[in-house]
């Protein structure tokens, strides 16, 4: 058995005694039928052998590389399914418990454990939406104990995972925190709604959970709703620590939503198409800031009118959020934010549902679904060999890749060595498996995406450099 597999079972095996120990649902319905064994899913060979020899394949690329423009590739049809009414029903339910602190009053109404009770309800109400009996669902807490403020709290990060069709795909991570905070730290029950800070998160997770249940996903995806954010991260890193890395979780991407429902800055100027990204550093190599990448590309591609704009910064300066937990220990992790803060706003009173934008909220809800299915279902890269002189063209390098037979087409993507994003973008048909060109030397790196046969965008390979000799 690969490792992969291994540890797509180990996912499935920890979140299980998960459950079992803790888990805030009733069983798991004996009549469930469970999904197909992973020893008769036959997975996508990304790299399968070529049944014909590769043909050279060259264009000249205009000499004035223009700014990146989308290629041709299919928008997935659920961006447009995303509902501002469902969202905001869901902000104002968590503003009515009053606070979400972690030190808040245990009760049936209100305070962080009502608030989990209720996001719990809503994931069974999500994997009872399935239609695909075959598909196994978990909904499950994660109780982990710390001390706060002089106590020893045990809150719960609540769970559900929706295993995948191709082990080789790895595993997506959608989270958000769930827990509030007010100015007066260690207060648990004065009110403090949050509903931007961060129940727009929460909403969002939520309403992307219930697109992806409707469809078969290549990736398992595991979406998971954060306490003890506020008071340093507690929930996400005892998740890290207690699952993803005992059990070696071939986890490929982390994205976190946090604060995504506001376009106003605090002069009351708006940001209606921008929205910011956050990643570890360093720009060239580190794996977080190559899937900030991807989101910008998925987002260019299929919402041209969204600006994501791709910070050089883990965070804020001196904030933190739950993708730190995964990113610093090395798994690939993003902070998906609202266009500006409004320090006046945050962790006060005034954090009300009336401060959220339901259309800011469904376009930066719509980023966040188009970055989760390109990681999600689309195929995988191609390999990439190192750049080398040209055969026929002294002036021009040659890229080449791995043949795939679910590429269509194949993306070509430039970044020049300062850039955050990429900076130039070109497309080949299928049947290539080289390109050679004189423009690859006006940049500093490149990789290869593939578009598969019902137009969806993949990820796209590990950056190469480009020799400067």
């Amino acid at each position: 058995m690969s490792k992969q597999r291994k540890a797509w079972l180990w996912l499935v095996i920890g979140l299980g005694l998960m459950g079992l120990a803790c888990s805030l649902s009733t069983e798991l319905p004996p009549t469930l039928v469970p999904s197909t064994p992973i020893a008769t899913i036959t997975p996508e060979q990304a790299f399968a052998p070529p049944t014909l020899a590769p043909q050279p394949f060259a264009i000249t690329p205009p000499p004035q590389a223009p700014a990146a423009t989308p290629v041709n590739i299919i928008r997935p049809y659920n961006l447009d399914q995303v509902s501002t009414e469902r969202m905001m029903g869901n902000i104002n339910t968590l503003v009515s418990f009053e606070s979400r602190h972690v030190l808040s009053t245990a009760s049936t109404t209100t305070g962080i454990a009502a608030a989990e009770r209720w996001i719990t309800n809503q994931l069974n109400e999500i994997r009872a939406s399935s239609p695909f009996p075959d598909i196994r669902i978990d909904v499950y807490a994660h109780q982990f104990q710390y001390e706060f403020a002089g106590q020893q709290l045990i809150p719960s990060n609540v769970i559900m995972a929706v295993t995948g069709t191709d082990a080789a795909a790895g595993v997506v991570i959608i989270g958000a925190h769930y827990d509030t905070m007010s100015q007066a730290w260690t207060t648990g029950d004065n009110y403090q709604p949050g509903a931007n800070d961060n129940a727009s998160g929460v909403s969002a997770v939520l309403e992307i959970a219930r697109h992806m249940v409707m469809q078969r996903n290549r990736a398992t995806l595991v979406f998971v709703f954060f306490a003890a954010e506020e008071t340093g991260r507690q929930g996400s890193l005892a998740f890290v620590n207690d699952y993803i890395k005992v059990q070696n979780i071939p986890v490929v991407a982390v994205f976190n939503l946090d604060s995504i429902g506001s376009p106003l800055g605090v002069r009351g100027e708006r940001f209606d198409n921008k929205m910011r990204l956050y990643s570890e550093g360093p720009n060239d190599g580190a794996n977080s800031r190559q899937l900030a990448r991807m989101v910008h590309f998925a987002a260019l591609n299929y919402l041209p009118n969204m600006v994501v704009e791709v910070r050089d910064a883990t965070d804020r300066s001196g904030r933190w959020g739950d993708h730190m937990s995964f990113s610093d220990v090395g798994y690939p992790a993003v902070r998906l934010v609202e266009g500006a803060d409004d320090p006046l706003v945050f962790h006060t009173p005034r954090d009300t549902v009336d401060r959220v934008d339901p259309l800011y909220l469904q376009r930066t809800t719509q980023v966040a679904l188009a970055a989760v299915e390109l990681m999600a279902n689309g195929p995988n890269p191609p390999t990439l060999k190192p750049l080398r002189p040209s055969a026929t063209d002294p002036a021009s390098l040659t890229l080449e890749w791995s043949y795939s037979p679910f590429c269509a087409s194949y993306i070509i993507a430039l970044r020049r060595p300062d850039s955050l994003v990429y900076d130039r973008f070109f497309s080949v048909e299928g049947g290539a498996l080289s390109v050679s060109s004189g423009e690859f030397k006006n940049y500093g790196w490149v990789t290869v995406g593939c578009v598969d046969t019902q137009g969806r965008l993949g990820r796209l390979a590990p950056e190469l450099p480009v020799p400067t000799s």
